[in-house]
């Protein structure tokens, strides 16, 4: 009876992972490769649960192994997932490698669904450590899951920004600092409000010397929209 068991146990998971659709990503990190298990895909899309083990791109050493709740990308329309080991290009991948924090070192954001704003794509995001190890940031994950899509990196800079918006005539940019003790530190805001007659209100908020000031403009809507 324990044998069957162990044999039930084993065929199991054996069918789990021949149904898992296969995929490389070697070219979105100067650093690393990583194998990509994804749940389900059809008609030219992938998503479901996921499994990604990163690798070293020269030794080929295993780094270590991401899990998502919906890892969803695309494919092209000459890409066959049942084939087995399809590579993804380098902005077709759902991994995303930056220097998120500016501290010369590669990170990592993993697709988590579609949880942002208007069901825009959603991240955790993960910041390498000692020992080339990844830890995941909830302040930076949640930046990256609450507005849309992900954020902006400014390497010049060294800030990171997020876009927001409600309906077709308000929208704001938000741009952050990764301060060594404090961590996510908001440096400013640009709100453009173009909901009312044929103005755009410009609300900018920036820190000075520790302090927030707050600027407002008024333009016509035809003038600043042909400057933008």
């Amino acid at each position: 009876m324990k044998n069957l068991l162990i044999i039930a146990v084993f065929l199991f998971i054996s069918l789990r992972t021949i149904a898992q659709f296969k995929f490389l990503s070697n070219n979105t990190s100067n650093e690393y490769n990583a194998k990509i298990f994804v749940a389900d895909c059809s008609d030219g899309h992938c998503e479901g649960k996921a499994t990604i083990i990163l690798y070293d791109k020269i030794s080929e050493e295993e780094i270590q192994t991401f899990h998502s709740a919906d890892l969803d990308f695309s494919l092209t329309n000459k890409q066959d997932a049942r084939i087995g080991w399809l590579d993804l290009g380098k902005y077709q991948s759902p991994l995303i490698f930056g220097d998120f924090n500016f501290d010369g070192v590669e990170d990592l954001a993993v697709r988590n669904g579609n949880n942002g704003a208007y069901s825009s794509p959603s991240y955790d995001v993960y910041l390498s450590g000692k020992n080339r190890t990844f830890v995941l940031d909830k302040s930076l994950t949640q930046l990256a899951s609450e507005n849309l899509g992900m954020f902006l990196v400014d390497r010049k800079l060294k800030q990171i920004s997020t876009e927001q918006k409600s309906g077709c005539c308000f929208h704001k940019t938000t741009s952050y600092i990764m301060d060594s003790k404090k961590g996510l530190v908001e440096v400013s805001s640009v709100i453009e409000d173009s909901s009312i007659g044929d103005e755009v209100t410009v609300i900018t908020q920036k820190m000075i010397g520790g302090k927030k000031q707050k600027t407002v403009q008024k333009f016509k809507a035809k003038d600043y929209y042909a400057e933008q």
